[in-house]
């Protein structure tokens, strides 16, 4: 059974910037938390700076893995954005076409 599905095109922009912008935080959070963990590291010395090195390198790992993902995540909401739009502009050209003197407009 089909569906119909209602997608507000802007409102997905909007949700593509924050992801984009989410993405590249994390990953500049991922370069500060593994050079954070140098420092204590670094400061502490011994087992507790070796320990202190590996959490701040582990999470690192996980923060810059939260981070492609963002972005993968953003990549597929654009191409999905830019075929909706081109679908979209489409319909509304077949439409327009039907009738003269109206202008279509994609949403």
């Amino acid at each position: 059974m089909s569906h119909l599905i209602s997608v507000q095109l802007d409102a997905l922009a909007v949700l593509l910037d924050e992801l984009t912008a989410l993405g590249r935080q994390l990953d500049d959070e991922a370069e500060l938390s593994a050079s954070t963990g140098r420092s204590l590291g670094a400061a502490l010395g011994g087992a507790a700076g070796d320990a202190a090195g590996d959490v701040g390198a582990g999470w690192a790992v996980v923060v810059t893995v939260l981070a492609a993902r963002t972005l993968a995540v953003a990549a597929v909401l654009d191409a999905a954005v830019a075929g909706y739009r081109t679908a979209d502009a489409g319909l509304a050209e077949q439409i327009g076409a039907g009738r003269h003197g109206l202008v279509a407009v994609a949403r």
